[in-house]
């Protein structure tokens, strides 16, 4: 079946919000009817031809978004199977609360990408702004579940009440990574900013570039647990970029947050 290429013909006025724009929904319709698909600008719901030329394509994505998309929100928001592409920039909420398929960026993203993802994977090959892999406001679990990969850097609050899933950057973060973090696993590529693992109850946290500066509240581990790095090393490597090597390298663990009474790790690798 041939996708869907989607070409933005101007930047809005206003920031749209792309919900419901999902491989899913444009199954069985022709252009002129994807073109009629209503999409949030500002207070209105206008149809999608005002902004994209939609024309079939030949590829294995269902849709393709070519564009400078940052004034686009919610692109992935909730999508559960299919392939997005973005080629450029995405929006906030890219990949929100995505329960399977797979969203590629190939671009920057911004605030509060895979914000309580469930499923599937989310590929940013830029940046990522704050909040990502973590909760919508006013809601208690971050990221569920899936993969994010973020191949730049990534800014504040990465993780933040994150419960399950894989988050990965392979650059720098910001202040507050895998705050209040559940479960899950998250690694860094570069350096992290203040206040690494605030308030962190369980999950583990790898680092392979710069030793990040570890609150006291966070204890050496005194027992080695070797078979159970050298599986989430391979798990993570698989990735490649700043952790194809982790199999190899030693790692100092640390415990904590402690002031939370947690039980999660800090996994320093040598």
């Amino acid at each position: 079946m041939s996708g869907w290429r989607l070409t933005l013909r101007q930047a809005p006025a206003l920031r749209v919000d792309m919900r419901g724009v999902l491989p899913a929904a444009v199954v069985g319709l022709s252009s002129a009817q994807i073109e009629q698909v209503r999409v949030g600008h500002g207070n209105a719901l206008v149809p999608l031809g005002e902004f994209f030329t939609v024309k079939a394509d030949d590829n294995d994505d269902a849709l393709v978004f070519e564009g400078d998309l940052s004034r686009f929100d919610r692109v992935g928001w909730q999508m559960t199977g299919g392939r997005i592409t973005v080629n450029g920039p995405a929006g906030h909420y890219a990949g929100g609360c995505m329960g399977g398929g797979e969203l590629q960026v190939k671009g920057h993203a911004g605030l509060l990408a895979a914000c309580e993802m469930a499923g599937g994977q989310l590929t940013v090959e830029g940046d990522a702004g704050d909040f990502a892999a973590s909760t919508l406001p006013g809601s208690v679990d971050g990221m569920r579940g899936g993969t994010l990969i973020v191949k730049g850097n990534a800014g504040a609050r990465f993780g933040d009440r994150m419960r399950r899933g894989t988050a990965l950057v392979f650059g720098n973060v910001g202040d507050f990574v895998a705050s209040r973090m559940v479960a899950g696993t998250i690694g860094i590529g570069g350096q992290a900013g203040a206040h690494v693992g605030y308030g962190m109850r369980r999950g583990s946290v790898v680092f392979t570039g710069a030793t990040p500066d570890i609150a006291m509240t966070f204890v050496p581990a005194l027992v080695e647990a070797r078979v159970f790095w050298q599986l989430l090393a391979r798990d993570l490597a698989r990735h490649g970029g700043p952790f194809a090597q982790l199999p190899a390298r030693a790692v100092e663990r640390h415990l904590g947050d402690l002031a939370s009474d947690g039980r999660g790790e800090l996994i320093v690798a040598r």
